[in-house]
């Protein structure tokens, strides 16, 4: 039996993981484990892995505390974080302004931009965002942006090359 006294159990499922894991976290927190198990110094494992010891003694910690499959133990568990604000705004206003010609909001272009975008929701919601913030709320809505492709017309039936130009040959 190993360093961490892993069940025979435990110990396949960690060996299963490692044949098919459910995402990159997962297989780099059950190779880190069977490798400890196995007697390597965590030092060693920690940096074939590029991680910290310390991200080692919290996954073996974790792995002791939870229950249920060793899958299940090693998945992350969902964090608080900051509630977005800003991109719900967002996400309300840019599909309804897309929809408009930015003339009706007083500005003199005849598409909207990015930065007449953010204008617009620093003028009237008083939010400021970033360039990639609109990205993504285009993007979101379903819109692409895309560069107006100029094509050129055709030439009319009387134009002929100068003299010395194209020769039939």
């Amino acid at each position: 039996m190993g360093i961490l006294e892993f069940s025979s159990v435990m110990r396949e499922q960690l060996e299963e993981i490692v044949i098919r894991p459910g995402s990159i976290r997962q297989l780099k927190r059950a190779q880190a484990l069977l490798w400890v198990d196995d007697g390597e110094p965590i030092s060693q494992v920690a940096d074939r892995l590029r991680i910290t010891r310390q991200s080692i003694y919290n996954w073996i910690e974790i792995i002791h505390q939870r229950s249920g499959s060793a899958a299940k133990r090693l998945e992350d568990i969902p964090r608080s974080g900051c509630p977005r604000t800003k991109s719900d705004i967002v996400d309300g206003v840019v599909p309804q302004l897309l929809g408009t010609d930015p003339r009706e909001q007083g500005y003199r272009a005849t598409g909207w931009t990015n930065r007449l975008l953010r204008d617009y929701l620093y003028r009237h919601h008083e939010v400021t965002v970033s360039g990639y913030t609109i990205q993504q709320a285009i993007k979101r809505a379903g819109y692409r942006w895309k560069r107006p492709r100029y094509v050129l017309s055709r030439r009319p039936k009387t134009w002929r090359p100068a003299k010395g130009g194209l020769k039939k040959g």
